[in-house]
């Protein structure tokens, strides 16, 4: 029936320049059933011939459960046609705000938002549909369009404002008293130490540049500047760093060698208060087409400027192992391992991370991200004073909500809520804090 419609078609095609649908298209169409209406719709807005799926679709309405995502992303394939793209995307999200498991919406989207210059907005969709694409050959071929991105925009920019508000912006004691070590009277803690609350201003830039060296290297360079301001300055922070990274690219992966640096400036006497610097290596593999194995290893040494006593080096490594469910949801395993020597022995330690998160799409345009981690923490000497080894074990959980669906100059709303605790043998560093952040994203 849908070869004879379109035969049908062709008729007045080779006779005239327009289409015109005729009572026997329309004869052939009343008598299909609502699977094949949508084949020749999709054809019909696919091709030469989209008006006439424009009028199919007004006077004939699609019925049934799938009748709305079905009409919307019709009507985004024809708005495409026409080259009305924001008006396809919109078409094209609304309908995966009702369902994220379609993934013909999902590749159309993407291939919309490439054409609108939104590559990140792309890769976003593109790197959720490779994990759930039917066959490897599809997923090399997704995988290798996103390499072709990088490779068409070697610069990348981002940058974000946000509202901040937290229980305890200086992880100050959740405490007001140390509870008194033995042959000591007990101490009031320094008001500059206990928690604060306050709500604040956090923002931040980046700018990166990807360049492919022949057919099994790739340059990557990176800087990022962030920080916080409150009304009390003490409290403000700017912050600084750098990479450079040279990448050995093999199917499926990469792995890759280069240095990091980072600084921080004192606010208030606006100079250099702290910098780092040292080697990194980092890899990534796809374990499987739904499996993706990342991490990397840090060396690093910190200089706190005017205080040679506290200089320190830091050895921090991490994995993450990403399982993707299917093109709108994924789970993530995390660990991590710091090594920290200070010359004041009591401020070295070692640390263990542990931790799980989530990705999923869900109706009504949302997104719901979390994490949750566990970091337990050995000090390496006695604390003075206190005659006490100091131990940490730090819970973290975080969620991350996002409206998908409501584009507002290619970013989407996101408001993310932070719950720490820390717990340690020793008041002075045991505290919690909740905190708010809101922000545009543009990964949606």
């Amino acid at each position: 029936m849908i070869c004879a419609f379109l035969a049908l078609l062709a008729l007045p095609l080779s006779a005239q320049a327009t289409t015109t649908l005729t009572p026997d298209h329309l004869a052939y169409y009343q008598q299909a059933d609502e699977g094949a209406r949508v084949q020749v719709l999709l054809k019909l807005a696919q091709s030469e011939h989209f008006e006439d799926a424009e009028i199919l679709l007004l006077r004939f309405p699609l019925q049934g459960p799938h009748a709305a995502n079905r009409t919307l992303f019709i009507s985004g394939l024809i708005c495409e046609k026409r080259g009305k793209l924001t008006a396809a995307a919109a078409k094209f999200r609304a309908a995966l705000a009702s369902d994220p498991k379609l993934t013909m919406v999902r590749a159309e989207l993407a291939n919309v938002l490439v054409a609108l210059g939104e590559d990140e907005s792309a890769k976003h969709h593109l790197q959720l549909l490779e994990a759930d694409a039917p066959t490897p050959q599809q997923a090399n071929g997704i995988r290798s369009f996103v390499e072709k991105l990088d490779a068409q925009t070697p610069f990348r920019f981002s940058g974000f404002v946000s509202l901040a508000p937290s229980t305890n912006i200086n992880q100050g004691s959740s405490h007001k008293d140390v509870t008194a070590p033995d042959g000591w009277d007990s101490a009031t803690i320094d008001p500059n130490s206990q928690r604060t609350s306050g709500i604040g201003e956090t923002l931040g830039g980046s700018v990166g540049y990807v360049k492919r060296l022949g057919d099994h290297f790739q340059g990557v360079l990176a800087a990022n500047a962030g920080g916080s301001i409150y009304s009390d300055q003490r409290f403000d922070s700017l912050g600084f760093s750098q990479s450079a990274e040279l990448r050995y690219i093999f199917d499926g992966g990469y792995v890759g060698i280069g240095a990091v640096g980072s600084q921080a400036i004192d606010t208030v006497a606006l100079n250099l208060g702290y910098y780092s610097f040292g080697p990194r290596i980092s890899f990534a593999k796809m374990l499987s087409q739904r499996d993706q194995l990342s991490g990397s290893a840090t060396y690093e040494w910190r200089r706190p400027v005017g205080a040679a006593f506290a200089n320190s080096t830091a050895f921090q490594s991490n994995a993450t192992l990403i399982h993707a469910i299917d093109s709108g949801s994924n789970v993530a395993l995390l660990g991590g391992y710091d090594n920290v020597t200070n010359f004041l022995s009591y401020n070295a330690y070692q640390a263990e991370t542990f931790g799980l998160g989530f990705y999923k799409e869900m109706p009504l345009g949302l997104t719901l991200e979390g994490q949750g981690t566990v970091r337990l923490a050995q000090f390496g000497d006695v604390l003075p004073v206190y005659n006490l080894t100091r131990t940490d074990q730090r819970y973290t959980g975080s969620a991350t909500l996002t409206k998908r669906d409501w584009n507002w100059f290619g970013f989407a709303p996101s408001i993310n809520y932070t719950y720490v605790r820390n717990v340690s043998n020793i008041d002075l560093y045991d505290y919690d804090s909740h905190s708010v952040d809101f922000r545009l994203t543009k990964d949606f």
